[in-house]
């Protein structure tokens, strides 16, 4: 029987996560490595420091399937501005070979269900415009087209489109209160949201 577990993510899990993530980098399929604009994956110590950056704010959720990490996902700073802290982007990635199973799905309800409790209230995620899977995913979610910025990268010999889509998280409140950090919420209650959204998925 497949074993599934959400979690938050761990300082070790960075060599596994760094190495879901390369092919999105550094792929000969461009429909693969056209998903990240960087042009050479991040060294460890580099993908260390990212990571402790925005598990310093926002959840770093980690999917494993038979206690293996098969994917992830995450909040981080929309802008930098005081005034967008209701605002997140958010960014997932999994596995090539555990893609169109759901798990993108179970990352992002737990994902938004902690965004939530941090007083979050918009989402939104920054995608090529030809990712037809990652787009159909995300308006499957409710995400919805906000923007779009032709010829904005340049990668792997041609220009790629970039779009942005957006998700209202919760109700926008008279007066929105200060961001909690994830480190802030009982880890009790980050737990029972971990579980929920993994058991969805069942």
């Amino acid at each position: 029987m497949n074993s599934l577990r959400l979690r938050l993510a761990e300082d070790e899990d960075a060599p596994a996560l760094l190495e879901i993530y390369r092919p999105y980098v550094e792929s000969p399929d461009f429909s693969v490595s056209d998903t990240s604009f960087e042009y050479e994956a991040p060294s460890l110590e580099e993908w260390r420091e990212r990571m402790a950056a925005i598990r310093r704010v926002f959840p770093y959720l980690v999917i494993e399937e038979n206690a293996r990490p098969v994917g992830y996902a995450y909040g981080h700073s929309y802008r930098e501005r005081a005034a967008y802290h209701g605002c997140v982007e958010v960014t997932v990635y999994l596995e090539q070979e555990a893609t169109g199973r759901g798990l993108g799905r179970i990352l992002y309800a737990g994902l938004e269900e902690i965004l939530c409790s941090m007083g979050i209230v918009n989402a939104y995620a920054c995608i090529t415009a030809h990712n037809e899977a990652s787009l159909a995913f995300h308006r499957a979610l409710g995400y919805k087209l906000c923007g779009s910025f032709p010829k904005s990268g340049f990668k792997n010999g041609h220009y790629i489109d970039m779009v942005w889509l957006a998700k209202q998280l919760a109700p926008y409140p008279p007066m929105l209160g200060p961001l909690q950090r994830v480190c802030d919420l009982e880890r009790a209650h980050l737990e029972a949201i971990l579980a929920a959204a993994a058991a969805g998925k069942r």
